[in-house]
């Protein structure tokens, strides 16, 4: 029996009369001997929506690289039936072989959206969106001279309906914004919707909700279940292991990469082992101990954690009073309703940990920059051991003790494994196999690259700042990083931020179902008067709210 009979006969929990969009079978791919990818076989119809799920080297950047043409496998063919006719690409490619690059299968309707978001930064939101209409007379020279009036009439009508797409995502107000100016969560809407610009009908989703904090996660969410059940798209959506519960709210199919092999599943049946127990929460409440809450400006909550086992020391770092500003913005630090600043302020003692969520847009990287003298502050007092260090310049600081993890261009692709480890004086090396190491880390997968980086600065500096570490990890990695951050703090502190997610525990959840357009708002206030939570809803939602009651001092809090 043939690969295609047996694609024909294998079981296919999701299998519909919907038309059929891609077709590959036999796919195999290889690095430095290392096969990633081996006899891969599955089919996807139109209006599937795929989780694509796997361990960290798993072979899903590989496959997702594959099927959008950033990649050539070794071995199979690859059929799509997006476009007016049907397309086979049949590997090895001959010489002269052509049409199987990331243009060409935009063309017939296969894209692609990336973790790092990839928005021109310095063009307005509205242009980001227009440049990906395809057949745009200006992009011809001839037509762009000679035909300069219909250039410019095609033109406003693409700016019209890029408008259009904005104001979809009620983004319509922010169109002359440039992508710099907006939050995480609406640039990653602004990327979707670019790439349905492009008449995409396959769309491939790098973790699209990583990142984001409560309402970007609903944001994104609706948006792709709007174009999922309005425009009958289909998705293949590769997610952190945090967010998988939310995507398989939406999910129809499963597709698992194991060793390099496909096993492909109903949504329904993956639920129950899908969840990450607890998440963040669930493992701080494993260290035991004691664990401190403090509410902080903006909706931002400070955990310090005291593992058992460790004596508490001194203070170690001290923010006192700091506002940051970016260009004009205020980015930490608060406006009241005076017109007053008022700064942010924390401690941390030696032996604690620490884990900060808070919103997108809080600041939580600018807070880190600060702490390491990226940035300049506008005020404020940073102590490190009783010491102010703002006079300090970042090696300095650096020198001091103090190592920064950024969560974004925190290494060299051009370096090997090797020279990466050799230059951070790596002594933890099992975060990531031998067999990578003369591998150039651009060409890591996501996950490999978290690793990497994690395994270099782990055991490194004693007062570690982590800027969202769990990005791209598996479940096993991330149990494994973190068990390895709660020893060796004795001497030191860790100091976490991620986004304000679904993962508290502590958490009293309030549901306003059925708010259909409603666009009041809706004020809560906590039973001291000093907690103010406002809620802007923009159609049905599930809102879940965390409330918190003062107890008798002043930065101990009580979940209720």
């Amino acid at each position: 029996m043939n690969v295609l009979d047996r694609l024909s006969t294998m079981p296919n929990p999701t299998k519909s009369t919907a038309p059929l969009l891609l077709r590959v079978a036999s796919l195999g791919c290889a690095f430095g001997g290392q096969q990633v990818i081996k006899d891969v076989s599955v089919e996807l119809r139109q209006g599937e929506v795929v989780l694509l799920r796997g361990a960290n080297g798993s072979g899903k950047t590989t496959l997702l690289n594959i099927l959008t043409g950033n990649l050539v496998p070794d071995r199979g063919s690859l059929e799509l039936y997006t476009g007016k006719q049907p397309m086979r690409f049949e590997f090895p490619r001959g010489t002269w072989a052509s049409g199987f690059a990331p243009d060409s299968l935009a063309r017939l309707g296969v894209g692609r959206t990336w973790q790092d978001i990839r928005l021109f930064d310095t063009q307005s939101l509205v242009n980001n969106i227009a440049v990906a209409t395809p057949h745009q007379q200006g992009e011809n020279p001839f037509w762009a001279v000679l035909g300069r009036a219909g250039v410019q009439r095609q033109e406003q009508k693409i700016q019209q309906v890029a408008w259009l797409r904005l104001a979809d995502l009620g983004l319509g107000d922010r169109s002359d914004s440039s992508a710099d100016r907006v939050s995480l969560g609406q640039s990653k809407r602004v990327a979707i919707a670019r790439a349905i610009q492009s008449g995409v009908k396959v769309l491939c989703l790098d973790e699209p909700l990583a990142g984001l904090d409560r309402l970007g996660i609903e944001e994104v969410m609706g948006m792709l279940r709007e174009l999922v059940e309005r425009e009958q798209l289909t998705l293949i959506i590769v997610e952190h292991v945090f967010n998988i519960p939310r995507i398989l709210d939406l999910a129809t199919t499963v597709w698992t990469l194991a060793d390099g092999e496909m096993k492909v599943e109903a949504a329904a049946q993956l639920q129950p082992e899908a969840v990450m127990e607890g998440g963040i929460d669930g493992w701080l409440q494993e260290l035991g101990g004691q664990m401190v809450s403090q509410a902080l400006p903006g909706g931002a909550v400070l955990q310090v954690v005291r593992v058992p086992g460790v004596d508490v020391g001194e203070v170690v770092l001290a923010v006192r009073d700091l506002v940051v500003y970016r260009g004009k913005r205020l980015v930490v630090g608060t406006m009241g309703e005076d017109g007053m600043v008022r700064g942010l302020s924390f401690e941390l003692r030696r032996g604690e940990l620490g884990v900060l969520q808070a919103p997108n847009g809080w600041g939580k990287t600018t807070l880190l920059e600060a702490i390491m003298g990226l940035v300049p502050i506008e005020r404020g007092n940073i102590k490190l051991n009783g010491r102010s260090i703002q006079q300090l310049s970042t090696w300095q600081r650096a020198r001091a003790g103090i190592s920064l993890l950024q969560s974004r261009d925190n290494f060299f692709p051009s370096l090997t494994v090797n020279e990466t480890q050799s230059l951070y004086k790596q002594k933890n090396k099992d975060f990531i196999p031998k067999s990578l190491g003369r591998k150039r880390v651009g060409y890591l997968s996501g996950g490999e690259k978290q690793k990497m980086i994690l395994g270099s600065v782990i055991d490194s500096d004693k007062y570690l700042l982590l800027d969202e570490p769990f990005l791209a990890l598996d479940r096993f990695e991330i149990n494994r990083f973190l068990e390895k951050l709660s020893q060796n703090i004795n001497e030191g502190i860790r100091l976490i931020v991620i986004p304000l997610s679904y993962d508290n525990t502590k958490k009293t959840k309030l549901s306003i179902m059925e708010l259909s357009q409603l666009r009041s708002v809706f004020m809560l206030i906590s039973s001291n008067f000093d907690s103010l939570i406002w809620l802007l809803p923009k159609q049905i939602v599930e809102v879940k709210i965390e409330l918190f009651t003062q107890t008798n001092t002043d930065h101990e809090y009580n979940s209720t």
